[in-house]
């Protein structure tokens, strides 16, 4: 069990540090812009992650030099007007940008070298393929060659012919047992993983299609 309980919480951990290396590679963010945006994923459902998961991850990967501040301590709690005067414009100047007290500051998040190495062996990495780990994956998936996001999606279709085949053998056994509406969820698995090799399918064809070979953004 408590092996488990470790993996289930690396996997976890992966997941959120995929998520925020991915929208830090596109841009700098502070924490609250970093969790609205991780919010808004699609099909990502990364909401689940929360304030209290978000900022012990980033005191996390800024130790391991995976990400860093870019800025911090910048007064953001009411503009100073311009007096005119040269005084007064670097008065103005300090007000705006050192800490002061009762003044709210933030801290904007960057991604580093390192950081952008563990991106790619993250969204390359062959064990972490749920279907939210996979979405994740999907979303910064223009980070990677057309090689590797060719390798992600086959490995992705492999898993689900497989789930497949399972299902059929599980279904051959069990189909005189299952009531009505057992069969009917049964059913609407069964959809919904032909749906998504058809994605899939669709995917990989395209990539293909693309030439010549293009390098991760």
């Amino acid at each position: 069990m408590h092996r488990i309980d470790m993996s289930i919480r690396y996997h976890e951990r992966s997941m959120i540090d995929l998520a925020v290396l991915g929208l830090l590679k596109e841009q700098d963010l502070h924490g609250y812009e970093l969790r609205k945006r991780l919010a808004d994923l699609p099909g990502a459902r990364s909401s689940v992650v929360s304030f209290g998961s978000l900022y012990p991850a980033l005191n996390r990967l800024e130790r391991g030099g995976l990400v860093k501040g870019v800025e911090a301590n910048v007064r953001t709690d009411r503009p100073v007007p311009s007096s005119g005067s040269l005084a007064g414009e670097l008065a103005a100047f300090r007000a705006r940008h050192l800490p002061a007290a009762g003044g709210r500051s933030k801290k904007v998040y960057g991604i580093t070298p390192r950081g952008e190495t563990q991106l790619v062996a993250l969204l390359t990495d062959p064990q972490a393929s749920d279907e939210r780990t996979f979405a994740l994956k999907v979303a910064f998936c223009r980070h990677l060659s057309t090689a590797e996001r060719i390798a992600m999606f086959e490995r992705r279709r492999a898993e689900l012919l497989a789930r497949g085949a399972e299902r059929q053998r599980d279904a051959n056994t069990n189909d005189g047992v299952l009531d009505r509406y057992r069969r009917m969820l049964r059913e609407r698995d069964d959809e919904s993983l032909s749906h998504d090799l058809a994605w899939l399918e669709r995917l990989i064809a395209d990539e293909r299609g693309q030439a010549p070979e293009e390098a991760p953004s």
